[in-house]
């Protein structure tokens, strides 16, 4: 063969280095695959269902068929191989951090740079440093573009807050729930072991005749959470609460809360969904400025996408939102009411099969403050509370979700649908009840979906409970999608009586990428980051006035839709 001929390349042993390489790379990649999957991107619609698995694999394959090209024409191979490698590590970009990408890309490199350096020593000078120059372009323009496309996708989506962080000497994070007319419940992780940790609750900033509670211990098995509940208040009081380690007051953080009122009143709550994990952004500024009674997150509180059945994993989530300075300042002022969705259960599109269900049920027990929930380790966190006159019910919509492929699948399963018939029946004896149900409602049924359409069995089941039972006072508020939108009732009947609609708000994101899912609605329909719903209550015993808003990060009212409720009226 000739000099420089294809059977001369083969043999040479930068030439066999590069394929070894790459051969080796797609078996490493491909073995990840298999054992772990194929790197998607935690939501649909980013580069598109069914396009990310397929992409992946067409790259690897065509990084090595690049590699094989060069054996016959050298630089057109390597080019490829350039090409290959930097396509990857943008596709990847999508999901992971710029520096996965470039790390990726850099791999991919290897064989083409291999294959360069063969080159390069029977090509003319001006031929090395042009490929050169273009190559070194080509890098940096893949560093720019992988981080401007991971920015644009998981970066914020608005501005960030200049809320200084709090003291956390003594006390990491605490947030405050499970509230009453009477009590409350603090869960807080301190710096270090402790011996004793109290909770202070007191009328008086100053925390000057506090009321305190039973003493807990701190200790590192536990991961230095202790849950602390003060019993005894004044109903509809504001009181000031921070905790007592090993004797001394840890006056640096102090939260307020105001305990619930009871009988007929009026107040206002927060309720809002979908946020990245650890977001620092104004958005909780603005919520916390509103002053609600308290905060109700309807889902994907973190954006953690644990695929395993790891305590550590999930802690690591709860902890970069509950120490960031914006959500704390916020935490410590309105306690919270929590009921998860996809992304900070498990991953996308999760359900009861998800390897880390074990682990999400236990660390949620373990660090949120909730109201009771049912018995048993293994038991979905559905809970109810009342405020005033008005019953709360918080559905867990996917830790018994049946997986795709059941003829009739089940969101809530049958447990909780049995509390959820309890909750519709004893509807009367309130005011206002209301759903907070994580998933989208309003949907063309569709057994591939991810929201209320591909349950579309259940759904109907459950509109007919709400007909059968004659609830007249039922509002859901909602999240998972990615915008304010409103319906006034009109799409929400699914029972086929024309008796089961009811008003419904669906409050996103407080900081994630704009989507739009379901409908139709009524309107409006808004997507976007840094938003959140205000809902109103105004209720004289007689009469229960409903105001809901959509907010934005700035305070701005985006709209208003209202509804009254009579007693005893239709």
């Amino acid at each position: 063969a000739p000099a420089g001929g294809w059977p001369t390349r083969v043999q040479h042993p930068l030439y066999r280095i590069a394929l070894v390489w790459t051969v080796v790379m797609v078996l490493v990649l491909g073995w990840l695959a298999v054992t772990r999957g194929i790197p998607r991107s935690p939501e649909s619609g980013v580069m598109g269902t069914g396009l990310e698995v397929p992409l992946h694999v067409g790259l690897l394959v065509l990084l090595l068929a690049g590699v094989l090209l060069a054996a016959r024409f050298h630089v057109a191979g390597a080019v490829v191989v350039a090409l290959a490698a930097t396509l990857l590590g943008y596709a990847s970009s999508v999901e992971y951090a710029p520096w996965v990408a470039v790390l990726l890309t850099v791999a991919g490199f290897v064989p083409a740079l291999l294959l360069w350096v063969q080159w390069h020593r029977v090509a003319s000078p001006r031929a090395a440093l042009t490929l050169a120059a273009l190559t070194s372009a080509l890098l940096v323009g893949l560093v720019y573009l992988a981080a401007t496309n991971y920015t644009y996708y998981w970066g914020p989506t608005h501005p960030t807050s200049a809320t200084p962080a709090p003291d956390d000497d003594v006390v990491e994070w605490m947030w405050s729930g499970a509230v009453t007319p009477t009590s409350v419940t603090v869960r807080a992780r301190t710096a270090g072991d402790a011996a004793r940790v109290r909770l202070a609750v007191s009328t008086r900033p100053t925390l000057d005749a506090a009321r305190y509670s039973p003493a807990r211990p701190s200790r590192a098995a536990d991961d230095n959470i202790v849950s602390l509940t003060v019993s005894g208040l004044a109903p509809g009081r504001d009181h000031y609460y921070a905790l007592e380690v090993d004797g001394v007051l840890d006056t640096a953080r102090v939260g307020r809360v105001t305990t619930f009122p009871r009988g007929p009143a009026s107040f206002t709550f927060a309720v809002a969904g979908d946020s990245r994990t650890g977001s620092n952004g104004q958005v909780y500024d603005a919520v916390r400025r509103t002053d609600p009674l308290f905060y109700l997150n309807v889902g994907d509180f973190f954006y953690g996408d644990v695929d395993r059945n790891d305590r550590a994993l999930y802690l690591r989530q709860y902890q970069a939102n509950l120490t960031a300075p914006a959500q704390a300042a916020l935490y410590a002022r309105a306690p919270i009411a929590y009921i998860w969705g996809d992304h900070d259960f498990a991953s996308n599109d999760a359900d009861s099969t998800a390897p880390g269900r074990p682990a999400s049920l236990a660390v949620y027990r373990q660090v949120v403050p909730h109201y009771a929930l049912p018995s048993g380790r293994q038991a979905p966190i559905f809970q109810a509370f009342t405020v005033g006159d008005v019953r709360f019910v918080l559905t867990d919509n996917r830790s018994r979700r049946d997986p795709p492929g059941e003829a009739a699948r089940s969101m809530l399963g049958r447990a909780q649908l049995r509390m959820l018939q309890r909750e519709l029946d004893g509807a009367d004896r309130y005011g206002l009840l209301v759903w907070a149900n994580a998933d989208p409602w309003v949907d063309r049924a569709d057994p591939t979906t991810d929201t209320w359409g591909g349950f579309a069995v259940e759904r109907r089941r459950i509109s007919r409970m709400i007909a059968a039972s004659d609830v007249r006072n039922l509002l859901a508020v909602s999240g998972d999608a990615h915008m304010l939108a409103y319906d006034d009732g009109s799409h929400t009947d699914y029972s086929g009586t024309g008796r089961a609609g009811f008003p419904l708000f669906q409050a996103a994101a407080l900081d994630r990428k704009p989507s739009v899912k379901g409908g139709p609605y009524t309107g409006p329909v808004i997507p976007g980051g840094g938003q959140f719903g205000l809902v109103h209550v105004r209720d004289d015993g007689r009469t229960v006035r409903v105001s809901m808003d959509g907010m934005n990060w700035r305070g701005e009212q985006l709209f208003r839709r209202t509804f009254t409720v009579t007693r005893g009226g239709s």
